[in-house]
């Protein structure tokens, strides 16, 4: 049996793959705000597959979690300190940009007779509740979606935590039969049912994938971590070109999510078996992974408005319009990089309970 008293190693190249996807979220949102600022598309539309690089946070949020929790699993005395560290990694950041979406928008666009915004949406908004995505993206933070599925996933793990697992077990089971059953068309939800659509719904089925690379991970060292990675590259290549010319409908759970385990579990196998050298820019990059995707949008959307008005004739010609996106891109992944340095980073060891001698 494994020594669980031992910390667990820090693995570099999840960190790297948590900015790849941040990095994939920008240029996929740096078309959508394209063509909403100037009419046009962005780089040909080549990076819409982009969004599934929230496809990838899902599968690497169920990896890092149960790669660093695992043993604190029916150890119910863990349940707070699980749950407040998950608190301080999601919603302080968070409340500041959506605080500041939310001044923004009132002061600039205040309509009095406007309903979009009622108290309980905007309750719901700042505790990540599920709501309609079209009110999220049209009122508050577009990206909050997603982290609603975070939510429920760090509550469905806190229930292994906190409950014997004659009891966890179980119940994670059922939720997981209902998430399957709803994936594959056997559960028949009601239409207008929004929360058990969220409860059951086919994301959650890619936090499954990420804990299941982490048990294999645990459970045998694999030795062709190479092999796994450049077959799940393919898959994840193939997937955007499906994605880009639709050429068959499938999950983005098959098309993104199963391509996303292999190359976690591929990049893991690969840095435990090797002696990988990670670039300290790319594991930076990783660490300010979640303030680049709050940012990037807000980022994006007010420097493209900015260059317009100081040079209106750029999109006459589409390799200026391009080549400046691409640079507005790269501005909006430091401008998330500096949240992370200046305000995400302190506000964490802000509220972060300080550690004493024996601790």
């Amino acid at each position: 049996m494994a020594d669980n008293s031992q910390p667990k190693k820090k693995l570099y190249t999840i960190q790297v793959l948590r900015g790849l996807a941040a990095v994939l979220v920008v240029l996929a949102h740096g078309d959508l705000i394209f063509n909403q600022n100037f009419g046009q598309d962005f780089w040909f539309k080549i990076f819409n597959f982009g969004g599934s690089g929230v496809d990838f946070f899902f599968v690497l949020s169920g990896f890092i979690i149960l790669y660093v929790h695992k043993k604190d699993i029916a150890n119910k005395s863990k349940t707070f300190k699980f749950l407040f560290k998950r608190f301080l990694r999601i919603y302080p950041i968070y409340w500041v940009f959506l605080s500041l979406k939310l001044l923004a928008s009132f002061t600039f666009s205040y309509n009095p007779s406007s309903t979009e915004r009622s108290f309980l949406e905007t309750l719901k908004a700042f505790t990540l509740f599920p709501q309609q995505q079209e009110i999220l993206s049209s009122s508050f933070l577009g990206v909050s979606w997603t982290l609603s599925y975070e939510i429920l996933f760090y509550i469905i793990f806190a229930l292994l935590i906190a409950l014997p697992t004659r009891i966890s077990f179980p119940i994670v089971g059922v939720w997981l039969l209902g998430v399957f059953g709803n994936f594959w068309g056997l559960l028949n939800l009601p239409p207008d049912s929004l929360f058990l659509k969220f409860i059951f719904s086919h994301y959650n089925l890619e936090f499954a994938l990420g804990c299941l690379a982490a048990y294999l991970f645990a459970r045998s060292k694999i030795k062709w971590g190479m092999v796994l990675i450049s077959v799940g590259a393919f898959l994840y290549t193939l997937s955007a070109i499906n994605y880009h010319y639709q050429i068959v409908n499938l999950s983005q759970v098959i098309t993104f999510g199963i391509p996303s385990m292999l190359l976690v579990l591929g990049c893991v196998s690969l840095e435990n078996t090797k002696n990988i050298q990670v670039p300290s820019l790319l594991v930076y990059l990783g660490d300010a992974s979640y303030s680049i995707y709050l940012a990037h949008g807000f980022a994006i959307n007010n420097i493209s408005k900015l260059i317009q008005k100081i040079y209106p004739s750029m999109t006459e010609n589409i390799f200026v319009l391009n080549s400046i996106g691409l640079l507005i891109a790269a501005i909006s992944i430091v401008f998330g990089c500096l949240v992370h340095s200046f305000i995400e980073k302190p506000l964490i060891l802000t509220f972060q309970p300080r550690k004493t001698a024996n601790a």
